[in-house]
């Protein structure tokens, strides 16, 4: 595999990755109140299973109405038990009833219920309710999205896709003292992203002031618990006041890091009393 297929294969793998963590993120944002769970609990007890609050606040309406369904077709508390699940293709009920407790046309009207739930899901903004969705994608997934929604959506996708275009801009930089196989910059908080972009350049630098090119590699650029860590390679022509240089801007650069990180920490505490 060729250097270019391999960082096409990394990108792709980075763009698949920021997607899965946009759409976990989004679908908590949507995850149903605990307000209207309950009200739907109160409501309809007896079929409104721990499973309904896994739906998207926006379906608490269309829910509702297929649990009036389930109540209409008579009390059949002992007889049936619901599922609810989100699924690529709208929400989905699964009810498990113990066939000699129903009738045929109990049967029917629950094929029915559970079809006009699919449906109106489809149509349903999954955040506001509004009944003109159509379907958003992001990544393997997506979501069900009125027209205001679905465009602030595909700005975060936009947004993302800038980002990592971004990242391997800058990886093309700086790839004079990087192994050629080195996967795109990890995303990383604001304060290390800035941090690390001008340690690497000042790296960079050097090795092209020094004419030190291939003798010079960083070979580890991470991000853990909010602190930043860098190595770098140096080999047999990079003389030792250079080599204290490099460590030195490397050190800088993770104290830096830790103080930033300090301090997030601080602003994040709040005095309540």
């Amino acid at each position: 595999m060729s250097i270019d297929d391999l960082r096409a294969r990394q990108r792709q793998a980075l763009t698949q990755a920021e997607q899965r963590t946009l759409w976990l993120s989004l679908s908590k944002d949507m995850a149903m109140q605990q307000d209207n769970f309950h009200k739907l609990q109160g409501m309809y007890g007896k079929y409104c299973h721990g499973s309904v609050a896994g739906l998207p606040d926006g379906w608490t309406d269309i829910v509702g109405h297929f649990l009036a369904a389930m109540d209409d077709l008579g009390d059949l508390v002992d007889a049936v038990s619901l599922r609810f699940e989100r699924c690529p293709d709208g929400a989905r009920a699964y009810a498990f009833p113990e066939m000699s407790r129903w009738h045929p046309e109990q049967m029917h009207a629950l094929r029915i219920a559970q079809r006009n739930l699919l449906h109106a899901s489809r149509q349903t903004c999954e955040r506001c309710r509004k009944g003109d969705a159509a379907p958003v994608p992001v990544g393997d997934h997506g979501f069900f999205l009125c027209q205001e929604h679905q465009a602030s959506v595909e700005e975060k996708l936009l947004a993302q896709g800038a980002a990592i275009e971004d990242r391997a801009r800058f990886r093309e930089t700086i790839s004079d003292i990087l192994p050629p196989t080195h996967a795109l910059l990890l995303p990383m908080t604001d304060y290390n992203t800035a941090i690390m972009r001008k340690a690497l350049l000042e790296i960079k630098a050097i090795v092209e002031g020094q004419r030190l090119v291939g003798h010079v590699t960083v070979t580890r650029v991470i991000e853990s618990d909010g602190q930043l860590f860098m190595n770098v390679r140096c080999g047999n022509a990079v003389d030792p006041a250079t080599q204290f240089e490099i460590a030195d801007i490397i050190k800088h650069a993770q104290f830096l890091s830790d103080q930033a990180h300090l301090q997030s920490g601080k602003e994040g505490v709040r005095d309540d009393a």
